[in-house]
């Protein structure tokens, strides 16, 4: 079978089905793996490595104040009510350099494909023109993740609030069992969002709509296609956990030396135990690195289905194609496996 080079908008605007979305993410990442391994390693391997490096110090000093409680807790000593690392500065530090983690990686992963998939030329993606889409979209990036998460608290709080008068409403007479269907209705509505909102990042980038213009873009691409677009993240979710999952279990051997810590046994952290932590997290923050973007390609190749369907977007660049000069195809070597166009 003939693969695509995915080097043209035509090769992302089409229509695919389940097998074929699946089918196109490992091939993109077959074709283009040079490419993005390069801007990957470039822009975010080395805000990947100190946000491991934090991780490891922070989980080492977890460690070593629940350690302390167990023990302060065996002989009775009086404990502190809230854990000095909680109120520490490392704490802080590594949940901004994970906020900033997920917004570049994000960033550079779906510009990636959006700069691939507009490109008119045959040129690969550099990352220095990567790097100017970052930096001109990183604050919004950064506002659109707290905006999302504002809204969707706010949604649900207001949700939950008239359902509640509802129940109150109703219960006297449907019965209590009103309840539970409230509360079914909330979670069955958040999972609704939750798979309508994944394509919001790349419809954001791609077509520059603003905050509540990309929200109502997801939402009418994914009408009708719900269930697809559901099926296709948790098979791909599911697919890389496993693969993740027998990757991880070497290195939670590592951890089997940590459980005396947790129970109060050990209170002190060895400088070899230390450097242990920070390559732990430091080599899981990399294999997330390696599987995360597969999903996020699969939901780019989702997107570009659902924008054919209703727009049709390739099927014009093919018809406005027509009658222009073909470009020049340098002759190649006879290819057994390769059975043509037909």
């Amino acid at each position: 079978m003939r693969h695509l080079a995915f080097t043209k908008p035509t090769d992302f605007l089409r229509e695919r089905d389940f097998s074929q979305k699946i089918e196109a993410t490992f091939d993109f990442v077959r074709v283009h793996a040079t490419p993005l391994g390069r801007v990957l390693a470039t822009l975010v391997l080395p805000l990947a490595l100190l946000t491991g490096i934090g991780m490891g110090l922070l989980q080492g000093q977890m460690l070593s104040a629940f350690g302390d409680m167990a023990r302060q807790a065996r002989l009775g000593m009086p404990r502190d009510i809230l854990p000095p690392i909680f109120t520490s500065s490392s704490l802080w530090i590594t949940l901004l350099g994970g906020l900033l983690l997920f917004v570049v990686l994000h960033l550079v992963v779906y510009g990636y494909v959006v700069l691939r998939a507009d490109k008119a030329d045959d040129a690969p993606v550099t990352p220095a023109e990567v790097w100017a889409l970052v930096k001109s979209r990183f604050l919004g990036m950064i506002g659109s993740f707290f905006g999302l998460g504002l809204l969707f608290t706010v949604g649900m709080m207001g949700i939950g609030l008239v359902m509640g008068v509802l129940m109150v409403a109703l219960s006297a007479v449907f019965g209590t069992w009103i309840s539970v269907v409230a509360v079914l209705a909330i979670y069955l509505f958040m999972i609704y969002a939750v798979v309508a909102l994944s394509l919001y990042f790349v419809v954001w980038l791609r077509e520059r709509r603003g905050f509540f213009g990309s929200i109502q873009r997801c939402f009418q691409l994914i009408w009708g296609k719900w269930w697809s677009t559901f099926g296709l993240i948790m098979v791909m979710v599911l697919m890389l956990w496993l693969i993740m999952a027998l990757v991880l279990v070497v290195l939670s051997m590592l951890g089997l030396p940590f459980t005396d810590l947790m129970s109060g046994r050990a209170s002190d952290l060895s400088p070899l135990v230390r450097v242990l932590f920070i390559v732990y997290s430091a080599v899981q923050t990399l294999i997330s690195l390696v599987f995360y973007p597969l999903i996020m390609i699969a939901i780019c190749f989702q997107y570009f289905n659902l924008v054919e369907r209703r727009d049709g977007e390739g099927t014009r660049l093919l018809v406005d194609s027509i009658g222009q000069a073909a470009p020049a195809v340098a002759p190649q070597a006879l290819r057994p496996d390769d059975e043509g166009e037909y």
